[in-house]
């Protein structure tokens, strides 16, 4: 159960491992074919773009669970006591409410995309797989926010 709990907690670090290599790969291959073989991949900026995306989100909620968006911390630093307590519930329950809503409608993207078979045009993928990167990170932002907020400790609480 620990190992899994461990794997939860870090799934960010292991979706930033996995698609950002692999990402520098393709793109690596493909400019190696385009000015070597003098031919492209012509899946290989799909591919890269849909990686770009999933390592976005991941990070995103990275940001989230180390608290560094510069956006977010800006106000906390500047209050002490009582506000900052009171402007980080504030803050927390508007990411919660933000991220409900991106995961709400993606869902119902997704649900559109898988009734209908959209697919990608180079890799014939199903889209909804690139709208999963979406939902994977509001869900992560909205569980990374619970956890600054409520069952931090120490100084990572908020």
């Amino acid at each position: 159960m620990k190992k899994i709990l461990s794997f939860l907690d870090n799934i960010e670090n292991y979706v930033l491992l996995l698609t950002f290599p692999l990402m520098l790969s393709i793109v690596f291959i493909d400019v190696l074919f385009r000015y070597i073989f003098k031919a492209s991949l012509p899946w290989a900026g799909e591919a890269a773009r849909y990686l770009m995306i999933w390592l976005a989100f991941a990070g995103i909620s990275l940001g989230f669970k180390k608290n560094t968006h510069v956006g977010l911390s800006f106000f906390e630093e500047r209050l002490a006591g009582k506000g900052k307590k009171i402007f980080i519930y504030i803050r927390s329950a508007l990411v919660i409410l933000f991220g409900g809503l991106i995961a709400y409608y993606v869902i119902i993207i997704m649900q559109m995309q898988i009734r209908t078979g959209q697919v990608s045009a180079a890799m014939e993928i199903p889209v909804w797989w690139v709208y999963a990167a979406v939902l994977f990170g509001s869900i992560m932002i909205i569980v990374r926010t619970l956890q600054m907020a409520f069952f931090a400790k120490g100084k990572d609480r908020v």
